[in-house]
């Protein structure tokens, strides 16, 4: 009988908090409380695939920057080797560094915004701003990976490091061959970078704010005079 009084309290409990839970914006207005729902429901969203991207590529270009030191201080055979191995540590090195620097705000989730209780209207509307910003910042970042001056950087660090060892050390296969590697590697972490922020903001300025849904466009093949043809829309 113990052990059943216990469970029906733990349960009662449960439901008590679930309750709660449903109730934390009961003192918003509605127009607020719907936004503010809409904005930690993306942002929470998110969460789990930023965080994922954050850490699987820092601990990729930390544990590049360890590997390929300790290789280049064991090897004694190849001067070429040698640089190569030393290059690939700095750029490891130089992306850990922007990656501990600029990190993804989407990893935060909604956590910034729920730090503020929402007693009354004006404690709500501190919380919805605080949740707006967080998702312009995400979506500024998300657009990021369009940034010509991101892809040029990976691109020129790379070449850098392959003139280093194909004009210094006189070895131009292993220096281009591993430029090569590096420029795949970073223009596929520039592309994976958490994405859909960007439609989470057209989406909310849309349903909430009035604008008007973003331009798009499509190329496609159509029937025509027993043939086909190409038909651009916008």
């Amino acid at each position: 009988m113990v052990g059943r009084h216990i469970g029906i309290e733990a349960l009662a409990g449960l439901v008590s908090s679930g309750s709660a839970g449903a109730t934390d914006l009961a003192r918003c207005d509605a127009s607020t409380s719907e936004r503010l729902r809409f904005i930690e429901e993306r942002l929470a969203q998110r969460q789990p695939y930023a965080t994922w991207w954050w850490r699987t590529w820092t601990s990729a270009y930390g544990a590049g920057t360890v590997v390929q030191s300790v290789r280049a201080g064991l090897e004694d055979e190849s001067d070429a080797k040698r640089a190569d191995l030393t290059v690939g540590a700095v750029k490891a090195l130089i992306g850990t560094t922007r990656l501990l620097i600029d990190r993804p705000s989407a990893r935060l989730g909604p956590e910034p915004m729920q730090a503020v209780e929402p007693t009354d209207e004006s404690s709500c509307r501190e919380r919805l701003a605080i949740g707006e910003d967080l998702l312009r910042k995400n979506a500024k970042q998300s657009g990021s990976r369009w940034d010509w001056k991101r892809h040029a950087g990976n691109v020129g660090l790379n070449v850098a490091g392959a003139a280093i060892v194909a004009y210094g050390f006189d070895d131009a296969t292993r220096g281009w061959r591993s430029a090569g590697y590096g420029i795949a590697v970073g223009e596929a972490m520039i592309f994976s970078y958490p994405w859909k922020a960007d439609d989470d903001l057209a989406e909310y300025e849309q349903r909430f704010e009035g604008a008007s849904p973003p331009l798009t466009s499509s190329l496609g093949i159509a029937p025509w005079r027993g043939g086909a043809r190409l038909v651009f829309t916008f």
